[in-house]
């Protein structure tokens, strides 16, 4: 009687045994089902993040190529067009000497409106001497000061670039709106973060009646691309400064 209470003891222990088991690999299998749901899901996440940044890229390309259009039009418009026509009025009242003056300054236009848009070779310049060799430049219309701080820290060659387009945005417009004698432009670059400010002594303006224009749209579509947080300190007759700053990834 005792052997027959203790195999019924032993079989009960078995079925418990399997029991248990078939509970921890039925536990384990919905583990694993709930882990490829969450990774799948992930991925699908992942590639709608991805799908929606492409996306966001291409229109944020199309965006600035289309303001570009738009200042490329302006300038030949505002400047060139309208400096050959008037060498074309005045053919036969002006002497040579002037005639000779005025087409080589619609030439030097069209030398600077042709290096604003061809992209530099950003791959073999750092970011401080490109804007020292533009600046350069325009020192010839105007006084610059150009102050840097900066460390050999990799800058990608998409910052470069629309960091650089933004100070020749801010340039141009300096130059032809702001009647400035005196530029003041600063770099600090450190491990974490940039740091670009631009500082004239010109007149200023209200932000309110010129945050439509081609020039402000095209500074924010480029500081939006690079994820850099600006501000533009402006007021009539006080000047204008500029301030981007960005984390270094």
């Amino acid at each position: 009687m005792w052997r027959w209470e203790n195999q019924d003891q032993i079989v009960v222990w078995i079925w418990i045994g399997i029991g248990l088991f078939f509970l921890t690999t039925l536990f384990i299998t919905l583990l694993v089902i709930s882990y490829l749901n969450s990774i799948k899901k992930n991925k699908q996440k992942v590639s709608r993040m991805v799908r929606n940044t492409k996306n966001e890229y291409w229109e944020n390309m199309l965006l600035l190529q289309e303001q570009d259009r738009e200042r490329l039009a302006e300038e030949l418009h505002d400047n060139i067009i309208s400096q050959l026509n008037l060498i074309r009025l005045n053919l036969n009242d002006k002497k040579p000497e002037e005639l000779n003056r005025d087409l080589k300054k619609s030439m030097q236009l069209i030398r600077e409106l042709s290096h604003n848009l061809t992209p530099p070779d950003l791959d073999e310049i750092e970011l401080e001497d490109l804007i020292a060799d533009y600046l350069d430049q325009v020192n010839k219309s105007i006084e610059v000061i150009f102050r840097h701080i900066t460390i050999r820290t990799p800058i990608s060659n998409p910052v470069k670039l629309n960091l650089f387009r933004i100070l020749q945005e801010l340039m141009t417009n300096i130059l032809k709106h702001a009647e400035a004698t005196r530029v003041e432009v600063s770099l600090r670059i450190s491990q974490n973060y940039l740091i670009l400010t631009i500082e004239d002594n010109g007149r200023g303006f209200i932000v309110e009646t010129h945050s439509g224009g081609i020039g402000l749209r095209n500074i924010q579509s480029r500081a939006q691309k690079i994820k850099a947080i600006y501000k533009l300190k402006t007021e009539p007759e006080k000047g204008t400064k500029f301030i981007a700053c960005m984390a270094i990834q």
